[in-house]
């Protein structure tokens, strides 16, 4: 609870530069743990006050790479957030068809 608190208030500092925004986000990303809902919107929120919206791709990509044997725990991240991610326009990229090899078969290899 402290730990998710701490990153919140990362994320929430309006002093917070795109080179601290990437900095904290690979923090998180190293740990063996997925963020919070909690943290994931403070995240995008960041993302968006700094106009980084590939950022926020990149964060679910992320996400999603980091536990790709149990698809039920992304998609409960993803209902969770789902409120902020409407509320600032973003979009995961299975919807933008970034998972989808360019010959239409199936996903990409890596």
């Amino acid at each position: 609870e402290l730990f998710d608190a701490m990153w919140i208030h990362f994320f929430h500092n309006p002093l917070l530069d795109s080179y601290e925004l990437k900095r904290g986000l690979n923090i998180i990303y190293d740990l063996d743990m997925v963020p919070e809902p909690a943290v994931l919107e403070a995240m995008f929120r960041a993302c968006r006050r700094l106009n980084d919206y590939p950022l926020t791709i990149r964060i679910l990509e992320g996400i999603k790479n980091k536990i790709p044997k149990d698809p039920a725990i992304y998609q409960w991240l993803l209902q969770e957030v789902q409120p902020v991610m409407e509320e600032l326009g973003i979009v995961t990229p299975d919807e933008l068809g970034l998972h989808i090899a360019p010959d239409g078969k199936g996903p990409l290899p890596y």
